[in-house]
């Protein structure tokens, strides 16, 4: 980090002292605080009903610091206010100066002004630092507890319909307090991208990194909202091979080329590719329904050389090993030189994200074109007449198993419990939650420009171009220019490309 920076770790009591321990490693040297975000009751059969959750602060002594006040006097403070003999509000207790045996407090010396527009001078007069505890009404919103899930509490606006998205007005405490105008906040496991929006209302630049397409989908939607500049980077890192494991396996296969079954090999290697010089080469692909194969390290290769070569054909001499993440080739290879000593056999490390963009399944669509001027419209509209994707299909079979399954087991118990399967139509449009229209490239590989969006939200009203409204979609999209190129992302998170 410079020396101007600062970092802040959330996490709740189950992971957080364990990161504790690894965060003091990388940042002995410097400052810290622990901070106590009182969030609300969230365990409320628990013996001790967890109310909190952590922020870990680490910052170095020149770091940006902007002292931050608190929101508002809690109600046991604004409830215990007295009046002196001139009539002026002053308070007694912790959260004053002291003890609960301190001396007064004056909020207030002004004795014409009630109580409740004493206390809203003091709040705008005499602030209070915040302290190391955060707690959620009133301090860190006005509003806390009255939206959100229960776990997290945000206001209706702020509301993107993401499990663990935070309220805004925490992140801007965090942001205001380590950094000033035109300075870079950076949040790697972004979420709902609440840390990027507060970033850009607030002057700061900005990134939002996670594995997560929904995640980077949600984030993009809200900057998008926001008016906010920015462009998506994607990092091809195997993240797509896993969106439907078991077919893309089974195309993964076929788009190797030469590679073939081999009986004589054992069933940790996928196949064999032949080679004229080097004769049958076997082929280790990690297995796609089983995420702990993902990333190829040093343990993983040394029960490669250790248990799998020992086993070929005497004839083998090199063996393929594809990976889609790798700790570092470097070291991958120099271990590989030291420990492979037992056999002749050569060992190849190939990338498999190389073929990525061949293996993706993509999703169905059907369409209409046509230039319109009326008095309702003057430029180009597309119309959707069909879209179909497997991916959505077998979601959707998955859950209605699930709901079946559990409405037989409760009427097995005497409950008379219907099941009612998720039907999609014909048409499927209603498996579309965004079309967006490029009307400045036709290249397929080319940067994607959005000329006109359209979102739907989970009751199907349309976002048009980042703005709510109160319309149904009526399966059209329009641009002032001709589109060239349009992209659709279904219910599932998945974008197709299409060319017009």
């Amino acid at each position: 980090m410079s020396d101007e920076a600062s970092i802040y770790v959330h996490l709740d009591y189950n992971i957080v002292h364990y990161v504790k321990v690894l965060m003091d490693e990388i940042f002995g040297g410097y400052e810290f605080t622990e901070i106590t975000w009182i969030c609300g009751l969230m365990g409320a059969g628990e013996r001790f009903p967890k109310s909190h959750e952590t922020i870990l602060y680490y910052y170095k002594a020149d770091s940006v610091f902007n002292i931050q006040t608190r929101l508002g006097y809690s109600d046991r403070i604004t409830k215990a206010l007295q009046k002196d003999e001139k009539g002026w509000f002053y308070t007694r207790g912790r959260e004053s100066s002291g003890g609960m045996n301190c001396l007064k407090t004056y909020i207030c010396e002004n004795p014409l002004l009630t109580k409740e527009e004493a206390i809203k001078w003091a709040e705008k007069n005499r602030p209070q630092p915040c302290w190391d505890t955060w707690i959620g009404k009133p301090e860190i919103a006005k509003t806390y507890g009255d939206y959100g899930t229960g776990t997290y509490a945000y206001t209706p606006n702020e509301n993107v319909n993401y499990a663990t998205q935070k309220p805004e007005a925490l992140l801007e405490r965090v942001i205001k307090a380590s950094s000033d105008e035109g300075m870079l906040v950076a949040d790697f496991f972004g979420g709902s991208g609440v840390t990027a929006a507060v970033a850009n209302k607030l002057g700061r630049n900005f990134i939002h990194c996670d594995i997560g397409i929904n995640s980077i989908q949600t984030a993009r939607d809200r900057l998008v909202a926001d008016k906010a500049e920015f462009e998506v980077l994607e990092v091809k890192d195997g993240v797509s091979l896993y969106r439907n494991p078991v077919q893309t396996m089974d195309k993964l296969k076929s788009l190797i080329q030469g590679l073939r079954n081999e009986d004589v090999l054992d069933k940790f290697w996928e196949g064999s590719i032949m080679d004229t010089k080097f004769g049958m080469m076997p082929v280790y692909l990690p297995n796609l329904m089983d995420s702990s194969t993902r990333l190829l390290d040093i343990p993983q290769m040394n029960r490669i050389i250790r248990e799998a070569l020992p086993d070929l054909p005497d004839d083998i001499q090199r063996v393929i090993v594809y990976y889609i993440d790798i700790t570092d080739r470097n070291d991958i290879e120099q271990f590989i030189k030291e420990q492979n000593d037992q056999t002749t056999i050569d060992i190849e490390l190939r990338d498999l994200k190389q073929v990525l963009d061949d293996i993706v399944l993509e999703d169905e669509a059907e369409w209409e074109v046509s230039e319109t001027h009326d008095s309702i419209w003057s430029g180009w509209q597309v119309e959707m007449k069909s879209f179909h994707s497997d991916r959505v299909l077998k979601k959707i079979e998955e859950v209605n198993l699930k709901a079946e399954q559990q409405a037989m087991q409760k009427r097995a118990k005497g409950k008379d419990v219907p099941f009612n399967p998720i039907r999609i139509s014909d048409e499927g449009l209603e498996t579309i939650e965004w079309v967006s229209l490029d009307c400045t490239n036709a290249d397929k590989q080319a940067p994607w420009h959005s000329d006109a969006e359209v979102k739907i939200d989970r009751l199907g009203f349309v976002i048009l171009n980042g703005k709510k409204t109160a319309n149904f979609w009526d399966a059209t999209i329009r641009s002032n220019q001709k589109p060239l190129r349009m992209k659709i992302r279904n219910i599932c998170g998945d974008e197709t490309m299409f060319i017009i």
